[in-house]
């Protein structure tokens, strides 16, 4: 069987690599995807199509659904991703099943076996109300664990961890105890939404800090705070004017 990733995160396409592995014997990769300017080559082009596509959702230049409205793909697809919002048009196209990170072999088995059992090139209704099943018993999903990038290897660290992720020169930057632990392939943007917002505060088009990674804010000028960071106390944060009075009502929550 010929499967095909679509993911813009390298760890997590290698992940889900490696959980495909364990569960199915005798599975060729195609060449993974990471965008929907990719995707729509891709499929464009006169390159071997996959039995199977395991495909993320918001990818670094759009949706992934952008890829199929442009081609035409008739291929089952099972999504994987961090969101339930778009579990309805998942339906409007191939999907046979939708899962939810964080997920596991179980997960990946069980929709190995739907696919087994249908091998269908549109979505049935039984297939609909299964996941629209799961949707609805499903909490809202929020990242746990994020792979880090260092100079000689990847790590994976709990998201409560981190005390917060600053963007520099498109490159986005961990901070943990200690200072800078190495950097992380993702935009601010994209972390944005998979990050609980009990927990993680957009301070400004640089930083999301975690509550639990604050020292302390101070008056500026103009109306801007600054705040300080456990990892780097002399690193200055700068809170805008407008974000101030939401910022301090975030923390106290």
């Amino acid at each position: 069987m010929k499967i095909l990733i679509i993911e813009d995160e390298i760890p997590a396409q290698r992940y889900l690599k490696n959980i495909i592995e364990k569960t199915v014997s005798n599975c060729e990769f195609l060449f993974p995807i990471q965008s929907v300017e990719e995707g729509i080559e891709f499929f464009k082009s006169n390159q071997e199509r996959p039995s199977l596509i395991f495909s993320d959702i918001e990818l670094t230049d759009g949706l992934s659904f952008d890829i199929f409205k442009e081609v035409e793909v008739n291929i089952p697809i099972i999504f994987v991703t961090a969101y339930n919002d778009y579990a309805l048009r998942a339906f409007e196209v191939n999907s046979i099943d939708y899962l939810l990170k964080p997920i596991n072999e179980n997960h990946i088995k069980l929709a190995l076996d739907r696919f087994d059992n249908k091998m269908i090139n549109s979505i049935s209704q039984d297939t609909v109300s299964v996941i629209s099943d799961k949707i609805e018993n499903e909490e809202e999903s929020f990242r746990n664990r994020i792979w880090i990038n260092q100079p000689t290897n990847l790590s994976i660290a709990s998201v409560k961890e981190i005390h917060a992720f600053q963007s520099e020169n498109k490159t986005v930057y961990v901070h943990q105890d200690g200072g800078v632990s190495g950097t992380i392939d993702m935009t601010l943007d994209k972390l944005e939404r998979e990050l609980n917002p009990v927990d993680f505060f957009r301070i400004n088009r640089q930083f999301i800090v975690n509550v639990n990674g604050v020292v302390s804010i101070e008056p500026h000028y103009n109306g801007k705070w600054v705040l300080r960071l456990k990892s780097d106390s002399q690193l200055e944060v700068i809170i805008p004017k407008e974000k101030v009075s939401k910022f301090k009502q975030w923390m106290v929550k």
